[in-house]
């Protein structure tokens, strides 16, 4: 018996995102159930995947994901689960969207009354990055489904990882490329501000008709963002401009070649091909982002 205790289930909580949800759930007195690829996680798991494939080797299925949820008596689904290892859209399609789409059918089936979707800022109809428009096309199943959409920007935090913590490991290096002229603008979100979000949109009683942007309106040039950063780590790195082509299509050239780089082609297009009108809208969710000030940072512990 879970008494009145509101339970809620969670992909990708191995993840740095995931994680940060966990454990603002668990603070505010959610009881959470982890959908895991890899079973390992903290407190009740169950072992599921977006690749279909993956259902033989966790001896899982559909309709035991739904009984699975239904006996721990979940009412939410919080899903920020992504695979980001794929680089081929068919791949992009096969699991994530269509993975999506099977978790959102097994999830209402078992009565989960409410779901939120993770999406990105980089999800808007005229994307030109695959992550973008898959993004896109999982953000419409959820809205069938009644769900709340958000779209987080750059989120950071005093120990960052993903995206924001790539970009911090390369900072701290002597010499740093630049893409294009570096004037590319990032808006950004504290992780703290995300989890906000996302509690108020467990709980309110209609989901917002429209995508929620939750990110602080006022933009950091990518230069500008990359130095502060810097001298967050006491570095001064010098900069070496290289035009996105070059580097888009030497990307686009190792993942080819099975190469394990640590940035994706992809996100060079989410970079220089972004939403020039962002509906500045995290309001809908009682959320007002704090921006990202200079020195920040340099309270954070130092990285490795």
């Amino acid at each position: 018996m879970n008494g009145t205790r509101r339970v809620c289930a969670l992909t990708g909580a191995t993840g740095y995102v995931g994680g940060i949800l966990q454990r603002a759930l668990e603070c505010s007195g959610w009881r959470v159930v982890v959908l895991s690829r890899s079973g390992a996680g903290v407190g009740d798991v169950i072992p599921w995947s977006l690749a279909p494939e993956a259902d033989r080797v966790l001896q899982t299925s559909p309709s035991g994901l739904e009984n699975a949820l239904r006996a721990r008596g979940v009412s939410a689904l919080v899903h920020a689960a992504w695979d980001l290892r794929l680089v081929r859209r068919a791949d992009l399609d096969r699991v994530n969207v269509q993975g999506s789409l099977r978790l959102f059918d097994q999830a209402r089936a078992a009565g989960v009354s409410r779901i939120v979707l993770i999406s990105t800022i980089s999800a808007f109809a005229a994307a030109r990055s695959d992550y973008g428009q898959t993004k896109l096309a999982v953000e419409k199943a959820a809205a069938e489904n009644g769900g709340v959409i958000l779209r987080p920007g750059l989120i950071y935090g005093e120990q960052p990882g993903g995206m924001f913590g790539a970009l911090r490991q390369q900072a701290g290096r002597s010499i740093v490329p630049l893409i294009g002229d570096g004037s590319y603008p990032q808006y950004l979100v504290h992780e703290d501000d995300l989890s906000a979000a996302v509690l108020h949109a467990l709980l309110i009683p209609q989901a917002p008709m429209v995508p929620v942007t939750i990110a602080n309106p006022n933009p950091w040039a990518f230069r500008e963002l990359i130095a502060e950063i810097a001298r967050s780590q006491g570095k001064s790195p010098h900069f070496v401009r290289v035009a996105w082509p070059v580097i888009y299509h030497g990307l686009r050239f190792g993942e080819k070649m099975g190469a394990e780089i640590g940035f994706r082609s992809d996100s060079v297009l989410s970079l220089v091909y972004q939403n020039a009108h962002p509906k500045w809208n995290a309001s809908l969710l009682a959320v007002e982002p704090r921006p990202f000030a200079a020195g920040y940072l340099r309270s954070c512990a130092p990285v490795r």
